[in-house]
């Protein structure tokens, strides 16, 4: 029995040690052989690398007023293996962040150790969430982007997506710039999978984007927005845009599109407003374009006291095949009167004398029918075929502004170096490039192209001022500085058709002012609409265009001939004027101060 016993004890105590050498074995595997790895798996498991996005860039106006800038916003993270009850955490997190409640339950139900639940909250709403104290929630410290004047120049700026890569517009075209470089952070994490101190363990410190300062000025914005957005709902029109540009550098001052939207809730819009339709779309010019054919007359040698007969009103060329009519009888008209009364038959007959050769060249000098250049992603080329592809009709078509395509930057550029003396800038957009105050793109000089030769040039700026004081841009003149420039009715193109509407009509003004020393180039368009007149350039477009120069002149300081400048006490000049302007009640000096109460109104936020 003693012996059985013994047998078991044996067996017993072999077991044991056997167990205890085992357990050893382990132990040497976790302390010795295995620790690194094992200590790295457990570091895992508290520990989590996370991308964080640079601060994005702002994007300011040529005075440093801000456009887009970016604020702080939360993101609200989970590790859904500690969050431990799932479905409650969904119905809370839907009552304080709104969306739905089975997609945050999706994520939460899962096995992930991070997931986004939502990204770029506001600071009230991650109050909220912190005061529920739900284990396995966290949040990570990101960047919003804001535009805090809403719809003034949206398409122009442009706006993020969720990821701050830019979309449209400026936000896209800098994107390099703006984007920045992103960091890394390591979050601590407890036991509950809640994140201690993660700012404490910076890995790679995000660099932040650069500014972008445009050279678009805020106020003259305001100022073209807010004179297209009144006319629209006086004519009815369906939108409205302007285009500003400084002749002598090819700086934009001001490009808008009415009606615009909001870029802070851009979805709730349709994709149509988001474009920049003074770049990236075009249309059909009509009398606006006579100033090319014009151009072409006098770079040729024609002169223009030369006569045409403008066959009272209907013309029928082609073997009397094809009809071209005016807007009034005309007789005889001298080929300045033609292009001062906006003759259709005297500018076919002008452009039958210098041939279709020209007339392509000189469209292609100012160069219709390719990009600008400008730095804005989608820019149109527009439309100009070459003469060996134009029909029997293309040469009196396209003298009056017909078969072309044009975006409005193209025309107002090509008016650009009529005013400069022949000389076309390219277009200019960003003023410069900064990070730290300090640039960091040296800014862009000035480019130009050689179109017309200064005689040419001022000849055919002398018949554009003879346009607003004695022709069809009569209501576009500006007392006591002079204007120049070309009126423009077009029929709208039938949509996925040959021919024209007869009924809907693109209206335009487009010039430069002062007439003698300008300061701007400017061109309004109208998408349909009619005024009291009639729906012509001369009565929807040229008011408007008046009312816009006029108040980017006082803006500018720029005085008229004849005032008197006094000196005050801040040495700022005053104009002292006593003038009536469109015949109405209110002197020179009352529309001044109104122009000047709505500027300021915008700049304290009283819009």
């Amino acid at each position: 029995m003693k012996q059985g016993f013994s047998r078991r004890l044996i067996i017993c105590g072999s077991l044991v040690a056997f167990g205890f050498c085992m357990l050893g074995v382990k132990l040497f595997i976790i302390q010795i052989r295995d620790r690194d790895h094992l200590v790295a798996y457990a570091e895992r498991q508290l520990r989590r690398t996370l991308v964080v996005r640079p601060r994005r860039g702002d994007v300011v106006d040529t005075r440093g007023r801000p456009l887009a800038v970016s604020i702080n916003a939360p993101s609200l993270f989970a590790n859904a293996r500690v969050v431990a009850d799932p479905r409650n955490t969904s119905l809370a997190l839907k009552e304080i962040l709104g969306g739905s409640a089975e997609d945050y339950f999706e994520k939460l139900n899962g096995r992930r150790s991070y997931v986004w639940l939502k990204r770029k909250i506001n600071p009230d709403q991650q109050g909220k969430i912190e005061k529920l104290g739900i284990d396995g929630l966290g949040f990570v410290n990101e960047s919003r982007r804001f535009y805090p004047k809403r719809e003034l120049a949206s398409s122009l700026v442009g706006f993020v997506g969720v990821d701050d890569a830019g979309m449209y517009g400026v936000e896209q075209s800098y994107q390099e710039y703006m984007g920045g470089r992103e960091g890394r952070i390591r979050i601590q994490r407890d036991a509950k999978g809640r994140s201690v101190h993660p700012e404490s363990r910076v890995l790679v410190a995000p660099r932040p984007g650069a500014d972008v300062r445009l050279t678009i000025d805020e106020v003259l914005q305001y100022i073209v927005e807010k004179e297209l957005s009144a006319q629209v709902r006086r004519v009815g029109a369906r939108r409205a845009i302007g285009v500003m540009v400084e002749p002598r550098s090819g700086r934009i001052l001001a490009l808008a599109s009415v009606p615009g939207f909001n870029p802070n809730t851009y979805k709730h819009y349709g994709a149509s407003l988001w474009k920049e339709p003074a770049i990236q779309e075009f249309y059909e010019p009509g009398s606006t374009f006579k100033i090319v054919t014009a151009a072409a007359y006098l770079d040729a040698g024609e002169a223009l006291s030369k006569k045409y007969f403008a066959e009272n009103g209907s013309y029928r060329f082609g073997g009397g095949r094809y009809t071209l009519r005016d807007h009034k009888k005309y007789g005889w008209l001298t080929a300045e009167e033609v292009i001062m009364k906006s003759s259709n038959i005297g500018a076919f007959k002008m452009a039958r004398d210098i041939g279709k050769h020209q007339l392509y060249f000189m469209a292609h000098r100012f160069g219709f029918g390719r990009k600008t250049g400008i730095s804005f992603p989608g820019e149109a080329r527009g439309v100009l075929r070459a003469p060996r592809k134009w029909s029997k009709t293309s040469l009196a078509a396209v003298a009056i502004g017909q078969e072309v395509g044009v975006t409005p930057l193209q025309m107002v550029m090509a008016v650009s170096a009529v005013a400069n003396g022949g000389l076309m800038p390219r277009p200019i957009l960003h003023e410069s490039i900064e990070r730290d105050g300090k640039r960091t793109l040296p800014t862009r000089r000035p480019e130009y192209r050689h179109v017309l030769s200064r005689p040419v040039a001022n000849r055919l700026g002398a018949l554009m001022r003879k346009v607003v004081a004695e022709g069809t841009g009569r209501k576009a003149e500006i007392p006591g500085y002079g204007a120049a420039g070309k009126t423009g009715t077009a029929q709208k193109v039938l949509p996925g058709q040959r021919g024209y509407n007869r009924s809907k009509f693109i209206m335009s003004f487009v010039g430069f002012a002062p007439y003698e020393n300008p300061r701007f180039a400017l061109i309004v368009i109208f998408d349909e609409g009619k005024a009291p007149g009639g729906a012509w350039g001369g009565t929807v477009a040229a008011p408007v265009w008046r009312r816009i120069a006029w108040q980017a002149l006082r803006y500018m300081r720029v005085p008229p001939k004849g005032a008197r400048v006094l000196q005050v006490a801040d040495s700022r000049p005053r104009v002292r004027v006593r003038a009536n302007l469109e015949n109405g009640n209110q002197t020179m000096g009352e529309k001044i101060l109104d122009a000047a109460i709505q500027v300021r109104r915008y700049l304290h936020g009283d819009r």
